[in-house]
């Protein structure tokens, strides 16, 4: 008898949400996320849990999101699946699919300030450019002002910069990482632990969250001074399922965007703090570049991934580099 009432119960609620849905003309539907990166890197997988909590809780249970990871699809190789719309929904990085448009990795030579972002007119010009590519944009979220930062097997030396070195680096950091006088090597992520620990590379770039959940403190004993650039992630949807959606639901998730990108921005900085801490405790000691290099990282950094862009787009990143010195949004 009483599970009898019980079944009877669920039933009633079942179809009391049902029929709320169906008079506000919405349905339960499940997304699926692709991500570049492994729940083995913090930042991202942060990133992304909060995500895909924030559209659950927002919709009431009625929007969830499946992810996927590089397991699915390799990191380099995700656009042209989500555009397709085998997936719905993608994480990832400009350089990671700089072979398909080298314009995104241009966000992380820009002002970190997501508001000033948004309200300057320059995050529209990047959502444009990925609407050619068939991909809506939800949110380009910045991981603080901290960036990005070298790590090495052996500390600086006297050349003061990276003389002679192999530095594992997707396209973004090449041009800083020639600048220094080092030879980029492109792997994925997955791939570091391995290449430092038998020194196939001398040391690694990557966002200055990351290194110590990933273990390279283990394999690599030094972590280089200053930091760099802003560190931004991406978060698209499929064009067509975009059209798709409800006016409703479309405004839910780009709400969902917008809030994602203020809440990492102001978290992100104190994360990177304990990350050096941390990195310290484990026996990584800091390195810095020679004072002459110092004073060349930012330049280096925002110059290349500039050049990266105009030499792929010409004069449509031509305009939007325009468009954000005029905002003043430059770094």
């Amino acid at each position: 008898m009483f599970s009898t009432l019980q079944t009877g119960f669920r039933a009633a609620i079942f179809a009391g949400v049902l029929g709320a849905f169906a008079q506000t003309g919405l349905q339960a539907q499940e997304l699926k996320m692709l991500s570049s990166w492994s729940p083995a890197n913090k930042g991202t997988y942060m990133t992304e849990v909060a995500f895909m909590k924030m559209v659950e809780e927002d919709s009431k249970g009625r929007i969830k999101i499946r992810r996927s990871g590089p397991e699915a699809v390799p990191p380099f190789e995700q656009v042209q699946p989500v555009a397709a719309g085998v997936f719905d929904i993608l994480i990832t990085h400009g350089a990671y699919h700089s072979g398909t448009t080298t314009m995104g990795m241009a966000l992380d030579a820009i002002a970190a300030d997501p508001g000033k972002r948004r309200s300057t007119g320059v995050w529209d010009i990047f959502d444009a450019h990925y609407q050619k590519h068939g991909l809506k944009t939800l949110a380009f979220v910045p991981q603080g002002e901290s960036g990005y930062h070298l790590i090495l097997r052996q500390p600086v030396g006297a050349d003061g910069g990276l003389q002679g070195r192999k530095i594992r680096g997707t396209v973004t950091y090449h041009p800083l990482i020639r600048g220094l006088g080092g030879a980029p090597v492109v792997l994925p992520g997955g791939e570091v632990f391995s290449a430092l620990e038998k020194g196939v590379v001398d040391g690694a770039a990557w966002p200055t969250i990351g290194v110590f959940d990933l273990k390279w403190h283990e394999v690599a004993k030094h972590f280089v001074r200053p930091s760099f650039g802003v560190s931004t992630l991406q978060i698209f949807i499929n064009a067509n399922r975009w059209k798709r959606l409800s006016e409703e639901d479309r405004k839910l998730l780009l709400e969902a965007g917008r809030k994602i990108e203020l809440s990492i921005y102001r978290d992100f900085d104190g994360l990177a703090r304990e990350e050096e801490e941390n990195l310290k405790k484990a026996g990584m000691t800091e390195t810095r570049f020679s004072p002459e290099n110092q004073a060349r990282v930012r330049s280096l950094w925002e110059e290349g991934i500039w050049q990266l862009a105009l030499k792929k787009h010409g004069q449509e990143a031509k305009a939007a580099f325009d468009a954000v010195k005029k905002a003043g949004m430059g770094m």
